[in-house]
């Protein structure tokens, strides 16, 4: 049995080599859709992996009445919300930005009436896909504007949005804007373990060529 398990951790050794190299890939095109020049139209394609983290550029009108407020922590860990508004460009698409992050206090529009943008207005960020529902996390309370997970189509429920990008834009810091929403605050929190797995397996490996190794050398009882 020693020598079918050797092959068999060194081949799991070897396949996580291999998703490590694919992994590593992935990170670099990311980042080079990341930090490239934005593009200035919302691209379509139908697997939203390749669109990622892509740059974007658009011109258009946020529709600030349909506002709807994520819960999220903020930068000092102070307990807030991110605010999601539907767009429509010059192109007459609607995508809902997630603009930033705001405290708690200024959660309703009335108490912060300078974020609220009625003219045409230019946004630079990051397409992002929608986030999965965890197990263990609440439900969207959509009847009183309280969201703790981006369901994108439940968020175009709420407001009948009709069609809607099937992305998020997450909006990258503008000079311009007042102190909140806090924008750009987009994680690359990108995991990869694989090399922690290949040598966890090729240790193994190891540990086994050498009590089988010790097994064998043992004197045998006559």
């Amino acid at each position: 049995m020693t020598i079918p398990i050797l092959i068999l951790l060194l081949y799991l050794g070897n396949w996580q080599v291999e998703r490590l190299e694919w992994k590593l890939g992935l990170i670099k095109q990311i980042e080079t859709r990341a930090f490239m020049d934005p593009i200035r139209i919302l691209p379509e394609k139908s697997n939203l992996d390749d669109l990622e983290y892509l740059s974007v550029q658009i011109t258009g009108r946020f529709n600030n009445k349909q506002e709807m407020t994520l819960y999220s922590v903020g930068p000092n860990g102070e307990a807030g919300y991110d605010l999601y508004t539907p767009f429509t460009n010059n192109d007459g698409k609607i995508i809902i930005v997630n603009r930033g992050w705001v405290p708690e206090r200024i959660k309703d529009q009335v108490s912060r009436l300078e974020t609220i943008k009625n003219v045409e207005h230019t946004v630079t960020g990051l397409l992002r896909k929608p986030s999965i529902k965890l197990w263990y996390g609440p439900e969207n309370e959509p009847q009183n504007n309280n969201w703790f997970y981006g369901d994108l189509d439940g968020m175009a429920r709420t407001y009948s949005l009709g069609t809607v990008y099937p992305m998020y834009l997450y909006a990258a810091v503008d000079d311009h804007d007042p102190v909140f929403p806090v924008a750009g605050r987009t994680e690359f929190n990108i995991v990869n373990n694989h090399l922690d797995y290949a040598l966890t397996w090729y240790g193994l490996a190891i540990v086994l060529l050498v009590i089988y190794v010790i097994f064998c050398r043992q004197p045998k009882k006559s």
